[in-house]
C-alpha cells in the first residue's frame, strides 16, 4: 500500500481516533480494487443520512465518529434528511424518528458538513470542476458531477464518502482514472425526449438494456442542465455504471445496442395512471429554480384539488431564493406544498394500497414501487400539474 506521510500519520492516529478508524475503511476499498492507493479530493457529498434508510446502526456509526473527534478536511455536504426540518409534520413524523434524525443532522454538523440536505449539491455551491476528483454518493449526483460536470468520482456509498471527507483522500478506483471512464458500449437512440420525464425514462432504458456499463448515447442532442440532471437520475436508479457519455471524438470500441420509441413506452406503460392521484410528487432530483418559477406559472390562479397532496421539492439554498422572489407564496396559495431538505423516498411519510402517487420521475417511480404499497404512475410535469388542480 502506497501512503504519503500524512496518511500514514493519519492511519497511525496520529490525527485522531476518527480520522484512523476512515483511514482503514478506505484502505480496505483500496485494496480490494487492486491498486493500493489513495487519491486527494477536492470535496464530498454523503448520502444514506435518513434515519428511515441508515436506523440506528448508521446513526451509532455517525456518532462514533463524531465523538471520537472527526472533523472533516474538505468542503462536505449533505444528502436529504427523512422531512422537511422546518415541517416535519407533513411527513408522518413520530417523536423518535424526529428526535434520532435531528441526531444525526447534528452529529454530522457537528464534524463540518454542511446542512445542505439536498441531492442536488450543485445548486447548494458544491460545484466541482471539470477534473476534479471527489467523492460523492447520492447516484443521480455522481452520474451527474461525471457526465455533465467532467469530475472524477467513483458511487461512494454513505460511510465511505464521510470516511473521505475525514480524511481528504478517496480509494483510487477505475473512476478516478482516465482508462477506467472510457464508454464500453454505443447506445444509438431513437427516441427524442419532449420533458423531464421523458429524460428520465431515456436514462431509465438505457441502465436497464445494459446496468453495469458505462455507455456512449449516440442520437441524443445535449438538452439544458436540468435535462441532463434527470437524465443522470434515471440512469441511476437502473446502473450501476458511474456516468455516461454524450459526446466522444474516440468513439467506443464495444458493442452496440439500439433503443427505441417502442422500449421507452413500453416502461412508461408500466407506470401507467389509471386511477386519480392522492399524491402528486415533483423533485427528484430536487428542483432547480427555474423549475419553480416554471411550476409557479403553471399554478397561478389555480386550485390544487382537497383530495391530493401536492409535494414539490428542493433544496434548502433554491428554497430560499424561491421565497425572496415570491415563487413559494404563489405555489403556497394554490394549495401546493413547497418543502426543503428531504424527497418523497427518503420520509416515512405513510402510504397505503389506497393511495396513487403520480411523479415525473423515473427514479422515484423505480424506488417507490419497492418502499410503499402504494400505486406508482408516471406522468410528465404538465400532466402532473393538470392532475393535482381543480378542473
Amino acid at each position: 500500500m502506497r501512503l504519503t506521510r500524512t496518511e500514514r500519520m493519519m492511519l497511525r492516529g496520529d490525527m485522531g481516533e476518527a480520522c484512523r478508524r476512515a483511514m482503514e475503511l478506505l484502505l480496505a476499498i483500496a485494496d480490494a480494487y487492486g491498486y493500493g492507493k489513495l487519491i486527494k479530493i477536492r470535496s464530498a457529498h454523503i448520502s444514506g443520512i435518513s434515519y428511515k434508510n441508515i436506523g440506528d446502526s448508521g446513526l451509532e456509526f455517525i456518532r462514533d465518529l463524531a465523538e471520537s473527534g472527526g472533523f472533516v478536511r474538505v468542503k462536505a455536504t449533505m444528502n436529504p434528511c427523512g422531512f422537511d426540518l422546518d415541517k416535519p409534520w407533513l411527513f408522518d413524523v413520530d417523536e423518535e424518528f424526529y428526535k434520532k434524525q435531528m441526531e444525526i443532522v447534528r452529529l454530522l454538523k457537528l464534524m463540518g458538513v454542511e446542512e445542505t440536505l439536498t441531492c442536488t449539491p450543485y445548486y447548494a455551491g458544491n460545484n466541482p470542476r471539470e477534473g476534479d476528483h471527489i467523492a460523492w454518493a447520492e447516484s443521480s449526483a455522481v452520474i451527474y458531477s461525471n457526465s455533465v460536470l467532467g469530475a472524477y468520482t467513483d458511487r461512494e456509498g454513505g460511510p465511505s464518502a464521510l470516511a473521505a471527507a475525514l480524511t481528504g483522500r478517496a480509494a483510487l478506483t477505475p473512476a478516478h482514472t482516465d482508462e477506467g471512464r472510457m464508454p464500453e458500449v454505443k447506445v444509438k437512440v431513437h427516441y427524442k425526449p419532449r420533458d423531464y420525464a421523458d429524460w428520465g425514462l431515456l436514462g431509465y432504458v438505457v441502465g436497464m438494456r445494459e446496468p453495469r456499463l458505462i455507455p456512449l448515447l449516440e442520437g441524443v442532442k445535449a438538452g439544458s442542465r436540468d435535462e441532463l440532471k434527470y437524465l443522470s437520475a434515471g440512469f441511476g436508479a437502473s446502473s450501476s455504471a458511474p456516468m455516461f457519455w454524450l459526446k466522444r471524438g474516440e468513439g467506443c470500441e464495444g458493442g452496440v445496442i439500439e433503443v427505441d420509441v417502442s422500449e421507452v413506452k413500453s416502461v412508461r406503460e408500466k407506470w401507467s395512471l389509471t386511477r386519480r392521484p392522492t399524491v402528486v410528487f415533483i423533485g427528484c432530483p430536487h428542483c432547480s429554480l427555474k423549475e419553480l418559477r416554471s411550476i409557479a406559472e403553471e399554478l397561478k390562479e389555480k386550485r390544487v384539488r382537497r383530495d391530493v397532496k401536492l409535494l414539490i421539492s428542493t433544496s434548502r439554498s433554491v428554497y430560499e431564493r424561491a421565497v425572496k422572489e415570491g415563487v413559494e407564496e404563489v405555489i403556497r396559495r394554490s394549495g401546493g406544498l413547497l418543502v426543503k431538505d428531504t424527497c418523497l423516498i427518503v420520509s416515512p411519510m405513510r402510504l397505503s394500497k389506497s393511495d396513487v402517487i403520480l411523479t415525473d420521475s423515473a427514479k422515484t417511480a423505480h424506488y417507490a414501487q419497492t418502499m410503499t404499497r402504494a400505486m406508482i404512475a408516471l406522468g410528465g410535469r404538465r400532466r402532473c400539474l393538470r392532475e393535482a388542480v381543480e378542473s
